[in-house]
């Protein structure tokens, strides 16, 4: 936990809370985005919906401790960033499969508990909002933020204006389809971008080379098959970038073929969206220029000039916290 403000001396606050199936962060946030204080504890989702709430209260309410002495009399709201199909407008989360929840009232839990004004969003969409206002997107007008990880999602802000979509759902950017004769997508769609270039799919590909060689084909002396202890179950991104850094031939191509794939979702998306800067987030945003080299090739193949030449990729600067200072920063001020 960090504080960076005297507790005598805090003015006007928000919480903004990005809420995950595995772990829940909250942090104190000053109206231009800095981090008062932040801390973060599992989720424990399979304890019900309304253990969860209670957990995440007891978690703001540490922080206020921590930051304020318990005073709420600074406090100006509550942004929880959270993936799934939301009813904003009444802060309810309609459906969140990573939590296991159905209609499930948030904002008016924590209101109730917290005397003051609640916001749920979408959680790549408020990710978006903390790295373009207080990240790497600060000083645009357009700007995208696209997480990497499990799968590929984002949020858009276009002419100084945040994109949501009629249920804020904008931004699915891992569901474009890049091969209209792929696999079946779990979203109903084939050949879709995650399927390719996602951290599962980085892992899967990886497993898939382990277990071909634990059956007798291809080469037992890379370093991915050593890492792995020849168990296909123990291979993730991570460990596939690693043996790719340590000369692995296999799990380069690996990184090489998802990383083109990056590349032709992103054609799709900068001749849609014609952004100043795309902010890169997320676990496997950290392998870098062995996957985004081979992207950038792509781009710089098939993009129109006018839309590639603008554009810079960026690492996030926020990293995890995007999504709670985001979803303060929605608080305290309009964003569309």
């Amino acid at each position: 936990m960090t504080i960076i403000a005297e507790k005598t001396k805090l003015q006007a606050y928000y919480v903004g809370v990005d809420l995950g199936g595995t772990k829940m962060l909250a942090a104190l946030v000053s109206s231009d985005g800095q981090i008062i204080t932040k801390e973060e504890v599992p989720t424990l989702a399979q304890q019900g919906h309304e253990a969860v709430l209670d957990r995440l209260g007891n978690l703001i309410e540490g922080l206020l401790v921590a930051a304020t002495s318990g005073s709420r009399d600074a406090l100006r709201g509550i942004g929880v960033a959270i993936a799934g199909t939301l009813d904003t407008a009444n802060g309810v989360v309609a459906l969140a499969s990573n939590l296991g929840w159905r209609d499930v009232p948030v904002a008016a839990v924590l209101a109730d508990r917290f005397a003051c004004a609640v916001l749920v969003e979408n959680d790549a969409t408020a990710a978006a909002v903390g790295e373009w206002l207080a990240g790497a997107g600060q000083g645009t007008s357009d700007c995208l933020y696209v997480t990497i990880s499990t799968g590929i999602g984002g949020g858009i802000i276009s002419g100084g204006r945040v994109i949501a979509g009629v249920n804020h759902n904008a931004g699915e950017f891992g569901h474009i389809s890049i091969d209209g004769n792929g696999p079946l997508c779990p979203c109903g769609n084939v050949g879709c971008l995650e399927l390719y270039a996602s951290g599962t799919a980085i892992g899967r590909r990886g497993a898939e080379h382990v277990r071909r060689v634990a059956e007798g084909a291809g080469d037992s002396s890379g370093a991915l098959v050593r890492l792995a202890g020849g168990d296909p179950n123990r291979v993730d991104a991570r460990l596939v970038a690693v043996a790719a850094a340590e000369g692995d031939a296999d799990a380069s191509g690996i990184l090489r073929e998802a990383g083109r794939a990056l590349g032709v979702g992103f054609v799709s998306i900068l001749h849609l969206l014609n952004p100043q800067v795309v902010v890169l987030g997320g676990g496997a945003s950290h392998i870098g220029e062995p996957l985004f080299g081979p992207m950038r090739e792509i781009i710089e193949a098939r993009c129109l000039p006018a839309i590639r030449g603008p554009v810079r990729f960026v690492p996030s600067v926020l990293g995890s916290s995007a999504g709670a200072v985001g979803a303060a920063l929605m608080m305290s001020r309009p964003t569309n």
